[in-house]
Order: structure tokens, then C-alpha cells, then sequence
């Protein structure tokens, strides 16, 4: 891998997570104190209402945060010649903290809920079992060193996006090739 590649990664992932952090706290200061506690305050207290605005305020910020990671991945790209499309970025990027939550449901599996397995379940669980531990370990040793997983959150987003646009080039390829 060359230098300069690595360098364009690394500041992707550092512009990426810039610019995420800071559109959440924006989204936090506009959502959090201004809408709901200035304008809404105690005028809301139907299950309905304050279900549906949480869920426009949590689908705006994340929609804000991804896309401004995903212009700061671009901005970063440009300065090394290369012009990415948002569409590749923003879908990566939309499933980089989904992974994060699954990881952290891989710590804690309920495996007894499964009760007393039948001849396929006992021959499954134990490699589901090994497989969730090996693939959730690195959130194991981050979280036995009692380190924020919010880092996990904030760094998810652009490596998601950087995933998603190197991804959609791969398949391109093979469409292109497939048709040419």
C-alpha cells in the first residue's frame, strides 16, 4: 500500500470524525436545548407526540452527521485528486454505527434462550458461540480496559463511509466487466 493512500485514509477517518462529533454536538444544541426545552418545554406530554419528534430529531441528526462526515471524507479526497461520489459515501457511512451496536450485542448473548438444543442447535451453538467471541473481540478488550466505546460511534461513521465508496468501486468493476 502506498504512503499517500494511507495518508488519504487516515485523514479521511480524521476529517470524517471531525466533522461527525461536531455536527452531533450542533445537533444535540439545536434538537436537545433549543427545540425541546426552549419551544416544546412541558407543552408536550402525549406519548404520541414526543415519540414522533424524537423520531424526526433522531433521523435529522444522524442524516446531518453523515452527511457532513461524508463532505468531510470528500473534501479530504479532493485534496488528493480524487472526487468520490456522496451516494457510495452516505451508504457506507448510514451502517458503520449499526456495526458498532451489533458488536456490542455480540458481549452479552443470551445463549440460554436457545434452552435445551436438538441435535442441530447443538452442533451450531458452539460455533456461533466461538465465531461471536472471536468476532467481538476487539470491543471485549476495549471494554475491559474500560475505554469510552462512544470513540467506537464517532469513528464508525467515516470508516463506514470509506468502506461503502471503495465497496461500490469493487462492484462497478465486476458490473462493468460483467456487461463489457
Amino acid at each position: 500500500m502506498k504512503k499517500s493512500s494511507v495518508t488519504l485514509t487516515l485523514g479521511q477517518i480524521a476529517a470524517g470524525g471531525i466533522v461527525g462529533l461536531v455536527g452531533s454536538w450542533i445537533c444535540l444544541l439545536v434538537f436537545d436545548y433549543f427545540i425541546w426545552q426552549v419551544l416544546l418545554g412541558d407543552r408536550i406530554h402525549h406519548g404520541f407526540w414526543v415519540g414522533l419528534l424524537l423520531l424526526i430529531s433522531l433521523g435529522v441528526s444522524y442524516g446531518a452527521v453523515v452527511v457532513g462526515a461524508g463532505e468531510g471524507i470528500r473534501l479530504v479526497s479532493r485534496k488528493f485528486g480524487a472526487d468520490i461520489p456522496l451516494r457510495p459515501l452516505c451508504s457506507g457511512a448510514f451502517l458503520g454505527p449499526p456495526a458498532v451496536v451489533g458488536l456490542l450485542a455480540l458481549l452479552n448473548v443470551p445463549w440460554e434462550i436457545f434452552g435445551r438444543p436438538n441435535l442441530i442447535l447443538a452442533l451450531l451453538l458452539p460455533v456461533l458461540k466461538t465465531l461471536a467471541f472471536v468476532v467481538s473481540l476487539p470491543m471485549r478488550g476495549w471494554v475491559s480496559l474500560n475505554l469510552p466505546v462512544e470513540i467506537w460511534y464517532i469513528f464508525s461513521v467515516p470508516i463506514g463511509a470509506i468502506l461503502g465508496y471503495r465497496l461500490a468501486a469493487v462492484e462497478d468493476t465486476e458490473i462493468s466487466a460483467e456487461h463489457g
